[in-house]
């Protein structure tokens, strides 16, 4: 579904613990995108701490899966585009519980990096708000919170069973174990359910924080996971994709005959 992007020659390239790391320019415009036009009414230090935790983030998070790649001894590099971000394998690593490991990877590099972040909070008290102990204003408070927010709530969705996200990686696989070659159908069904569920759900929490809201998702914990239009749209269009895949993937059923032609 989701691919590697062109190279252009405005990319970013560099090594990180020896794999290889691209940053294609749609990156940095969709991150500003996604969260840019309320930073820069606040402050546009704001919005450069906001670049930053998603680039960090998600840098972390591919790691996490080409660390778990190097692991079962294939080669990885690293692109991170405006979807997020790839660890793509020199080759495909056999055995389905590998699999699920190196898709698991990446949201446990991201919840170390989350406790990681709270632990040292705790120690050292560096995140609390201007009202509290910081006395450089909010921006501690603010690049702790984005930090904890990015890396937790974020790995949650990544681990929902859609795909391509290694939540619907995961599903595949388990899929293929217990229904063997219907796995593949079956995991892109709960791919589209999911995923519809999470646009069903995203536009409440839209509408609820809107002008007309009723406002019931403020009652609700700050960690609690939340939507909205980004959201929205972004499993609007992974719901569409897993359902052309699996018209795909039917059609082939009803149609392809595996038969030699005197078994006809």
């Amino acid at each position: 579904m989701l691919v590697e992007p062109e190279r252009t020659p405005y990319d970013l390239r560099f090594r990180f613990l020896g794999f290889p790391v691209r940053v294609h320019p749609w990156f940095w415009i969709a991150t500003v995108l996604l969260n840019g036009d309320g930073l820069l009414k606040i402050g546009p230090e704001y919005l450069l701490i906001w670049v930053g935790v998603v680039f960090v983030s998600i840098l972390v998070h591919e790691l996490g899966h080409a660390l778990a790649y190097r692991r079962f001894g294939a080669d990885a590099n690293i692109v991170l585009y405006a979807f997020g971000g790839l660890a793509i394998g020199s080759h495909i690593v056999s055995g389905r519980g590998r699999r699920i490991l190196i898709s698991l990877a990446g949201p446990v590099a991201g919840f170390v990096l989350c406790g990681l972040v709270y632990g040292t909070n705790q120690a050292l008290e560096w995140g609390q708000s201007a009202d509290e102990r910081a006395p450089n204003g909010l921006e501690p408070w603010f690049l702790y919170h984005q930090l904890i927010w990015v890396n937790l709530i974020w790995g949650l969705f990544n681990l929902l069973p859609v795909l391509p996200l290694d939540g619907g990686q995961i599903s595949r696989e388990v899929c293929g174990m217990i229904w063997g070659p219907r796995g593949k159908r079956i995991a892109l069904q709960i791919s589209f359910a999911v995923a519809l569920a999470v646009v069903a759900y995203s536009m409440f929490c839209a509408i609820d924080s809107g002008q007309y809201g009723a406002g019931i998702m403020n009652s609700l914990p700050w960690w609690f996971l939340r939507g909205g239009v980004y959201s929205a749209i972004l499993f609007g269009f992974l719901a569409y994709e897993s359902y052309r895949l699996l018209q795909r993937v039917e059609w082939t059923d009803t149609h392809w005959d595996d038969r030699l032609p005197w078994e006809r």
